[in-house]
């Protein structure tokens, strides 16, 4: 049984650019790049509302319809992980296209996760499945753009991962439990350790990432693991204290606990103020930090 693997991110909690930018309505600018929006205080003067109509799209390359053309191609085929693709010469004559547009395409792909171009011997593209790490790019960029507050992510997390939760307390594994439970005895060994901080930081994220996989809804996955991929705090200023890492063991063991006898509605409670109890010890501590855009 597959367990998604850990990724380097700090505690509790950048593919495709986005095709269309809301732009602000006639008569207004859009907000200054250096005064992201104050969600919290519900500032929605400062946001430009999206046209109601969707902005025209401008014709695309040739090679983005190649690699639209081959990604259908390798979803109709029905072709997995590591099955090679025809070499380049046989994708000219293919798909009628001339040797840069392919190359073009098959970069794109390339960088999108979806393939991988192997060099040597036996190289050439194969088929890969992309992570969660291409979906963190896309949303990481766009946030970027718009100039979006750390606090936003903070809001997200907090909606999305105790309901996350409360469908993995019904769908979880006894693999996934002893992953959990492997990663709660860790983070105790090592808590007063400061010299492991970065790997507590990968316990922690593994925790929860685990968690996302066993709700069994590929989506949630996706998006909770690319949520942590750019929750760490550490990039906006937020440390943590000696006893805030002991929170954070004792709030594991109790979502542990809920998991463990199958409890939905514990799990979801439990989960609900593990992030409750981060946000507010965030706020109270740096809340200047929450309101810097993502770096």
């Amino acid at each position: 049984m597959w367990l998604p693997q850990g990724r380097s991110t700090g505690i509790e909690g950048s593919a495709a650019m986005p095709q269309d930018i809301p732009t602000a309505p006639e008569g207004q600018s859009r907000p200054a790049a250096t005064e992201p929006v104050n969600y919290r205080n519900n500032d929605l003067g400062a946001m430009a509302l999206p046209s109601a109509q969707r902005l025209p799209r401008r014709p695309q390359k040739s090679s983005f319809l190649l690699a639209e053309t081959i990604l259908s191609d390798i979803i109709g085929e029905r072709l997995v992980p590591g099955d090679p693709l025809p070499p380049e010469r046989e994708m000219v004559e293919k798909y009628g296209m001339g040797r840069t547009t392919v190359r073009e395409a098959l970069r794109l792909l390339e960088y999108q996760g979806a393939i991988q171009i192997r060099q040597g011997l036996n190289g050439g593209p194969y088929v890969q499945a992309p992570d969660s790490g291409h979906f963190a790019k896309t949303i990481s960029f766009m946030m970027r753009m718009e100039r979006t507050p750390f606090e936003a992510i903070v809001e997200v997390r907090s909606a999305i991962e105790p309901m996350i939760c409360q469908l993995a307390a019904e769908r979880i594994n006894s693999e996934a439990l002893q992953e959990l439970e492997r990663t709660i005895i860790e983070m105790r060994r090592i808590v007063d350790d400061r010299e492991q901080v970065n790997a507590f930081n990968d316990l922690n994220t593994r925790f929860h990432s685990v968690i996302a996989w066993s709700s069994g809804n590929p989506l949630f996955h996706h998006l909770a693991d690319s949520l942590h991929g750019i929750m760490d705090g550490a990039v906006v200023g937020v440390s943590y204290s000696a006893r805030r890492y002991m929170g954070v063991i004792a709030d594991h063991q109790l979502i542990y606990d809920a998991l463990s006898e199958r409890d939905p509605q514990a799990a979801y409670e439990k989960m609900a103020l593990h992030l409750a109890e981060w946000e507010e010890y965030s706020r109270r501590n740096f809340a200047d930090a929450l309101k810097l855009p993502i770096p």
